[in-house]
């Protein structure tokens, strides 16, 4: 694992965001009527903090900042978003080919893309990280 703390804060960060996501879609998919409505504010505060961890390590540590973003990071990062992009596009397909078949709500669907959206990019990073491709 990394010493490098901008690469740790992404490591735990994204895999916060996961956690936290999954948490609650799971607490939705197992308690339909009684979810606790304090998921958007907990999925929000984990986002604004992983990120505000992320701006302090950048000026803290300006050199592991740089080393955090070499060429096999930078690549990495961008293979996430590009996975999250079509993620998003397949799962948004499926959806609306759903709502066009009248099976399912098209509020539902809005909910359900949503997860995919929030944490597709920071699951392919993870994998990235794990197969040795980022720290």
């Amino acid at each position: 694992m990394t010493r490098n703390p901008v690469n740790l804060i992404r490591l735990f960060g994204n895999a916060a965001l996961v956690l936290v996501v999954s948490a609650a879609m799971a607490a939705a998919l197992l308690h339909r009527q009684d979810v606790w409505t304090g998921w958007p504010w907990l999925i929000g505060a984990v986002a604004l903090g992983y990120a505000a961890l992320s701006v302090w390590a950048h000026l803290r540590y300006p050199r592991a900042a740089e080393a955090a973003w070499d060429e096999q990071n930078a690549v990495a990062h961008q293979a996430s978003l590009a996975f999250g992009y079509w993620a998003v596009m397949a799962v948004f397909l499926g959806l609306f080919g759903l709502v066009l078949a009248g099976l399912t709500d098209p509020a539902a669907a809005f909910f359900l893309i949503a997860p995919v959206l929030a944490i597709a990019p920071s699951l392919h990073f993870l994998w990235s990280v794990l197969r040795g491709r980022a720290e």
